[in-house]
């Protein structure tokens, strides 16, 4: 049988922020962006998960820092960690943790797709041999992610599944998914990327489920349309 989160979905924060932000879709012209999945142990995946989804086998995790040009707030960053897991059939990311460099994005964020990020430093450095990172996740601690880019990849290596939100709802939970259209220009397969931890303690998740061995790596330029939270009818709802 499939082994679900060990969250209870009915105590989950609900989150209900107001924003001014226009509705989405949101048009990204240009996103710079760097992704690292890699395994984690079950027990530190269930942990992390709400109990209205089943852990993926195997279990993963991944970090992924969005460096976005333009957006209908501003320009911004974010940085999520996410672990890997069904709905139903469904394969998604739910997200455990995620940070914005902007008060203006994280309502926005809040209010439209139902997560909240908290707000801090992201740094973003980039020049011909790769891409590094480092934001402030709270409490302390400091992630560094380091991609490089010499070794230019088809754009079609950059794939993608839905971000997975739960909120807690008539005593149990909902699912909703952010879909997003990605117009991948560039890509590189960032096979020595790197994640780096300084401070922080043990029960933080980001410390949890901090990268063990890294099954892949991509960095890629692109363009997004993220659409509006869609619901995920749940089997047996």
């Amino acid at each position: 049988m499939p082994e679900s989160g060990l969250i209870d979905s009915s105590a989950l924060p609900a989150v209900d922020v107001a924003s001014d932000a226009p509705a989405p879709p949101w048009e990204i012209g240009e996103a710079l962006v760097q992704h690292i999945t890699f395994e984690i142990p079950v027990p530190n995946a269930r942990r992390n998960l709400p109990d209205i989804v089943t852990r993926s086998a195997p279990t993963y995790g991944r970090v992924s820092m969005i460096d976005r040009s333009d957006s209908p707030v501003g320009p911004y960053r974010e940085a999520l960690l996410m672990v890997g897991c069904r709905v139903g059939i469904i394969p998604a990311l739910y997200v455990v943790d995620a940070v914005v460099n902007s008060e203006a994005a994280r309502d926005a964020i809040a209010a439209h797709w139902r997560y909240l990020p908290s707000v801090g430093e992201i740094n973003v450095e980039r020049d011909d041999d790769a891409i590094t990172s480092s934001f402030d996740v709270g409490d302390g601690l400091t992630v560094t992610l380091h991609s490089p880019t010499t070794d230019a990849a088809a754009v079609a290596i950059v794939r993608y599944d839905p971000l997975l939100v739960v909120q807690p709802s008539n005593g149990s939970g909902a699912a909703s998914e952010i879909p997003c259209e990605h117009d991948v220009r560039q890509a590189w397969l960032s096979r020595s990327s790197t994640l780096s931890y300084e401070g922080g303690s043990r029960r933080h998740p980001w410390i949890q489920l901090r990268s063990s061995n890294a099954i892949t790596a991509v960095a890629a330029v692109e363009g997004q349309t993220i659409e509006a939270a869609a619901a995920i009818e749940l089997t047996g709802a």
